[in-house]
């Protein structure tokens, strides 16, 4: 059985991204990171990793995740020496992760009967090895830091799907934004935007609706069943691939509302100024001190305290979070997520960090879909402005884009 496309990433962008064009051998990323746990196995002196976090999971399988699991004690591990490679699994999972999963990537089984659990396979592959483990388990040696900080530099091939991602969640959300209805709820627009998503294998991992300012009052705002009347900021984080990426979008009804105007053209100079100022070896204590300048000169001094600005994102939808304290340099090859917030508005998108500056993974794909142009610092960037809709009577909107 072949892959589905939940697991394998075929490139679909014009050759014109070099990143894109050469990343299409998953095999090839799953090699090169088993070179990555040989070297760390010489590293600490052990002959073999047991790998139990989901993250590091989809990151030495360049996206496999294990679905439709309930029991945490029930998910799939890895087991890795300097040269193989092994899936541990159980006996009702196996043969689906390789079908859907781990098909010819050159991952050996290691399998457990259902009504054993996993504790006792494990117990014996430990037996008489000395282990690295990516969890603190027994007297294992513990290596779950190394590999965080490991996973978070992409791939060639992790772009490639990490540009698919961006894509495709803030395609959801600008059809959201173009089809919600007058008078819907909250809820019903976060169905239609959890529908979008799963129709093409994202997993919504975050979703929210904040309609006619409540996200005044709530920066992490959920969604209720709260009816739209005049306006609607919707953020998401979708994942697929195992990586994650967010994004919000919003859009009014009618005439501008002035206040929401104000709002989100200075949310907009914030971001705009993390992501000039968030480039490969700045301090993320640095770049939020920048904000909080532009917080101050745009009349909004006190939002800088209302809600987190940033975070390192990837195989986990926060790898680092940003504090007003945080000096951990920022490097090349890392995903990051840049969220300023000022009243009702927000302004939230995903970024790869490059040699050559920042790069949306994000973007708005509707050529229609207005565009705020912002110039910090001599370089101009773009941010996603409010989608103005005119009021008129209509049905509710079709579930699918």
């Amino acid at each position: 059985m072949s892959l589905t496309a939940e697991t394998l990433f075929r490139p679909t962008e014009p050759a014109s991204h070099p990143s894109v064009a050469v990343a299409s051998d998953r095999r090839t990323d799953v090699e090169g990171k088993q070179a990555r746990v040989a070297a760390l196995l010489q590293e600490v002196g052990c002959e073999g990793l047991l790998v139990l976090e989901p993250e590091n999971f989809s990151w030495l399988t360049s996206g496999a995740t294990a679905r439709g699991i309930l029991n945490p004690a029930e998910l799939p591990a890895l087991y890795f020496s300097a040269e193989q490679r092994w899936l541990i699994s159980s006996n009702v999972d196996s043969q689906r992760l390789f079908d859907e999963e781990l098909n010819e990537l050159g991952f050996q089984l290691k399998e457990w009967p259902w009504h054993w659990g996993r504790e006792q396979l494990i117990a014996d592959l430990a037996q008489g090895r000395r282990l690295a483990c990516d969890r603190p388990l027994d007297d294992r040696k513990t290596v779950g830091d190394r590999l965080r900080v490991l996973r978070r530099a992409l791939t060639a091939y992790e772009l490639a799907c990490y540009l698919a991602l961006g894509q495709t969640v803030s395609h959801a959300l600008e059809a959201t934004c173009r089809n919600l209805a007058l008078g819907e709820t909250e809820r019903e627009v976060a169905g239609h935007l959890t529908h979008r998503l799963i129709h093409r294998g994202i997993h919504p991992a975050m979703i929210s609706v904040a309609a006619d300012g409540r996200s005044r009052l709530y920066r992490q705002a959920g969604f209720t069943a709260i009816p739209i009347s005049k306006f609607c900021v919707i953020s998401a984080c979708g994942a697929k691939y195992g990586l994650y990426a967010t994004a919000s979008r919003t859009v009014c009804f009618g005439e501008s509302d002035e206040m929401l105007r104000k709002e989100h053209d200075a949310a907009c100079k914030v971001c705009a100024t993390y992501v000039a100022s968030g480039w490969p070896d700045s301090v993320p204590r640095d770049v939020l001190h920048m904000g909080r300048k532009v917080y101050q000169v745009t009349g909004f001094e006190h939002e800088w305290a209302q809600a987190p600005q940033g975070h390192v994102t990837g195989r986990s939808p926060v790898e680092m979070a940003f504090y007003a304290a945080t000096e951990e340099l920022l490097q090349p090859n890392w995903a990051v997520t840049w969220r300023a917030t000022v009243g009702a508005a927000v302004c939230c998108d995903t970024f790869f960090l490059s040699g050559q500056g920042p790069r949306i993974l994000t973007p708005a794909p509707d050529v229609e879909w207005p565009l705020k142009r912002i110039r910090v610092m001599g370089a101009e960037y773009f941010c996603p402005d409010v989608l103005y809709r005119d009021v008129v009577v209509s049905e509710r909107p079709n579930s699918s884009p």
